[in-house]
């Protein structure tokens, strides 16, 4: 009489970018090895976070940000549980609880929690009306706005500008505050950046610098208003002035969500702490993506979780492919505005840089050079050379017999490089 092998009991805990992608590709790689179970806070599950923008901006519709097949997972006996939160982990014992009040067994856990949109921390910072910008629910926010309303965004980085482009799209008045002089100042250099911000001022996109948020100013509400959702009506900067808004959207940042991992006596610091393996303190506990910390990094792009996920399915397939950081291109998801910023955006004394600007065509580049290695690009309007470029950062090519013709890209760069 044959037996048939018990499948080890494989616990996904995230159903974002991360943890579903990894659930699905585990499963459908060995589906008589594994039994997965994914389990999601959110009622979505599997979907392109990345995309969201876009879903915003009205240039893709909400079905093309799956990411994972549910139906094509669930018909290989991968089970998967959504709106429904873990309460705690019991790393003694190998069961997660939920606040249904489910207990699951596991072998394996994966915890792929991801992050939450950081919040300020001022006065008034927990009115109905201040969202983030980090899932369905918050896009669904903004397109329930009414036509013409006012939002402030608060901040300037990738996020809160593409948050802005897609609520003007929308036909909203928009707002973006940075503390900075200038946006994106971890991607760009001054010069590219008052070229992007002429941009997206041409685009509706109004915009206060050199600003910090110092309160929320919240309408007056009555006692007997037991109904009533206390919301902000404006909020007042450090230069003194004050700004009406309907929505307020913060996109100053992300912070790992640690607490079940800390809770559950994890090591944690910034994130949780994980070897090049993905392995946590705990054996068998395993985590990947914006949860984790690495090597005293944590990771807010979406190319280095791909990289952990990678490294994970090798590692629990009895394969060892270590996951390592690597250097990661940075664009902005905005239609009509190209830029592409990898490596070092600011030189140093023993360091060359190469530049070439064209205002008329609203074209720049610069280029950071180091002991004839090209260590730094950033490319604003015409961004064909990009990968390019980055390839020759990554296989640290001895660029010296080109710096000539460097900053004109590949096309002009023909002879054999070392």
């Amino acid at each position: 009489m044959s037996t048939q092998s018990v499948k080890e009991r494989v616990v996904v805990v995230g159903a974002g970018m991360a943890g579903s992608r990894f659930a699905a590709e585990l499963l459908l790689n060995n589906p008589d090895r594994w039994h997965v179970t994914l389990i999601g806070e959110e009622k979505e599950v599997g979907y392109n976070r990345i995309m969201l923008s876009s879903l915003l901006a009205k240039e893709v519709a909400r079905d093309e940000l799956s990411l994972i097949d549910v139906d094509h997972f669930r018909s290989h006996q991968g089970e998967v549980i959504a709106h429904d939160a873990v309460q705690y982990i019991d790393a003694n014992e190998k069961h997660v609880h939920l606040s249904s009040g489910i207990s699951l067994p596991f072998d394996k856990l994966v915890i792929a929690t991801g992050s939450r949109s950081s919040q300020l921390n001022i006065y008034g910072n927990d009115a109905s009306n201040i969202i983030g910008f980090r899932d369905m629910e918050d896009v669904s926010v903004m397109e329930s706005l009414s036509q013409g309303s006012q939002a402030v965004v608060i901040g300037g980085g990738l996020l809160g500008l593409e948050a802005a482009v897609g609520l003007v799209k929308r036909g909203h008045k928009v707002t973006v505050l940075h503390r900075s002089s200038y946006l994106l100042n971890r991607q760009l250099d001054e010069e590219s950046a008052a070229l992007l911000l002429e941009r997206l001022q041409a685009m509706g996109v109004e915009f206060r610098l050199s600003v910090s948020p110092e309160s929320f100013n919240s309408l007056s509400v009555s006692a007997n208003e037991v109904d009533s959702t206390d919301k902000a009506h404006s909020i007042s900067l450090s230069s003194g002035e004050v700004i009406a808004a309907d929505l307020f959207v913060v996109a100053t940042g992300i912070t790992p969500e640690i607490n079940i991992a800390k809770e559950a006596g994890l090591s944690v610091n910034r994130a949780i702490l994980v070897n090049e393996f993905l392995e946590t303190s705990h054996k068998d506990i395993f985590a990947i993506g914006e949860c984790t910390e690495f090597s005293c990094n944590t990771f807010g792009l979406v190319e280095p979780i791909w990289g952990q996920m990678k490294s994970l399915l090798a590692y629990f397939e009895n394969r060892f492919e270590p996951f390592s950081i690597e250097p990661v291109p940075t664009k902005l998801k905005v239609s009509g505005v190209h830029l592409f910023s990898v490596g070092k955006i600011q030189s140093e004394n023993n360091e060359g840089v190469i530049q070439y600007i064209d205002r008329s065509l609203n074209h720049y580049r610069k280029l950071i050079v180091k002991e004839g290695k090209l260590v730094g690009a950033i490319l604003y309007g015409n961004v064909a050379d990009g990968s390019w470029y980055f390839q020759l950062i990554q296989n640290q090519t001895n660029v010296s017999g080109m710096l000539d013709r460097l900053i004109f890209g590949e096309s002009y760069c023909i002879e054999k490089v070392a």
